[in-house]
């Protein structure tokens, strides 16, 4: 079952996030965040996917290297990569995410956390895939926006912008198992958990 009848995008914040001493810090964008998570975006219906840094390099940076996908050499020599970058929109802050998809649905999205630490009021994929069959059977329309952290997680300065938050992705060892996965890959799991066939 298609679950992809309503806008969903995801977002990446490298800002409010928190380092391993619990301190507010703005982390650093990679290669492979801009690449493997367009990727998981494109292949599982995503309409847009926010690449969010407050710091200017960094922002030179990303932009260079979508400048450089972008091109018409790059559609005719890797239109798969290609098509899986156009999804890409680099933004300095979150009110930038939520204006954007405002401006193009008249509303502001349901913003749902993820964090590899447990939540009390998480909901688990499970259910929330549920919930989001079942608005599809009302006809709610509402746009999603996933939004992941990178560093230690996302800082709790950003926590009265969250509706809901997703239970970490855990293997087969549980809770108290190894639980440290690239953002790269939550979001593939996370995606296809979701929406996946």
């Amino acid at each position: 079952m298609n679950l992809v009848f309503f806008p969903v995008y995801v977002a990446l914040l490298h800002y409010p996030i928190r380092n391993r001493e619990g301190k507010l810090v703005t982390t650093a964008v990679t290669n492979m965040d801009i690449h493997d998570i367009s990727r998981s975006a494109r292949t599982f219906g995503v309409t847009e996917y926010f690449l969010v840094t407050p710091l200017e390099p960094q922002q030179q940076m990303v932009g260079r290297i979508l400048d450089h996908w972008r091109t018409e050499k790059s559609r005719q020599y890797h239109p798969d990569r290609f098509e899986a970058l156009e999804r890409v929109r680099l933004v300095a802050n979150f009110e930038n995410v939520k204006d954007a998809i405002r401006t193009v649905h008249g509303q502001d999205p349901e913003v749902v956390m993820t964090d590899a630490s447990p939540f009390p009021n998480s909901i688990s994929y499970a259910d929330y895939r549920r919930e989001l069959e079942e608005r599809k059977d009302s006809g709610v329309t509402k746009p999603l926006l996933l939004v992941f952290g990178t560093g230690w997680g996302i800082a709790e300065t950003f926590y009265p912008e969250v509706h809901r938050i997703l239970a970490p992705v855990y293997g087969p060892e549980g809770h108290g198992g190894y639980n440290h996965l690239s953002v790269r890959s939550a979001v593939a799991i996370i995606l296809d958990r979701l929406f996946g066939l």
